[in-house]
């Protein structure tokens, strides 16, 4: 196997990506190309790079996945895009995702549950925005479904709350101030059943 380019990497400037045969295979600290005697246009073997493969790039793309999911929980997409920029190949990043499922460092589902809670908690949004993010992120259809049966809360007691903080006790309000707020309901994922109820509840009260 022929290394037929060298070249400084530019997310990471102490690293150097190395092709072999013509193609990208992996970066490499400077003390590492030197142990392992790789050098541009110079011969490696197949085992070495496949036990550079195993072992150092490997423990590489790891550590990188489980400080990227240290201080904040990430979506299996979103591993899959650090890695990526990270310069890790395929079947190196598969490998990583395997592990961080065996032992629950990435959940999808329990990342859905905690998304919406916090949502809920701290700006309220409708069943179809809460979906959107979640696939924004990555999180699959049946998922996000899935979790949002499973969460206790009603959209129009949100919707109302939202009325009653936008209109200050000033209601009813007027046709125009009542189109802005079915739009401010609606650009919250609001659907137009749950809308009309909450101002049939404003109304009431």
């Amino acid at each position: 196997m022929l290394v037929t380019k060298i070249t400084p990497q530019k997310r990471d400037t102490a690293k150097y990506n190395i092709y072999i045969d013509g193609e990208y295979v992996f970066a490499l600290l400077p003390q590492d190309m030197e142990y392992f005697h790789i050098k541009e246009g110079g011969e490696v073997s197949e085992k070495t790079v496949a036990f550079i493969q195993r072992t150092l790039i490997y423990a590489q793309a790891q550590d990188t996945a489980l400080h990227f999911i240290g201080y904040k929980m990430r979506t299996e997409k979103e591993v899959r895009q650090k890695l990526t920029e990270s310069g890790f190949a395929e079947e190196i990043m598969e490998e990583v995702m395997v592990f961080l499922s065996k032992y629950q460092y990435t959940d999808d589902r329990a990342y859905a549950q905690r998304y919406i809670n916090e949502r809920l908690r701290l700006s309220p949004r409708g069943a179809y925005a809460l979906r959107m993010e979640l696939l924004q992120r990555g999180i699959s259809a049946d998922i996000c479904e899935e979790v949002l049966s499973l969460t206790d809360f009603s959209e129009t007691e949100d919707a109302v709350k939202w009325l009653e903080k936008k209109t200050r006790d000033q209601w009813p309000p007027d046709e125009k101030k009542r189109k802005q707020l079915y739009g401010f309901l609606q650009r919250k994922g609001y659907s137009y059943g749950v809308i009309k109820d909450a101002f049939e509840v404003m109304n009431q009260q």
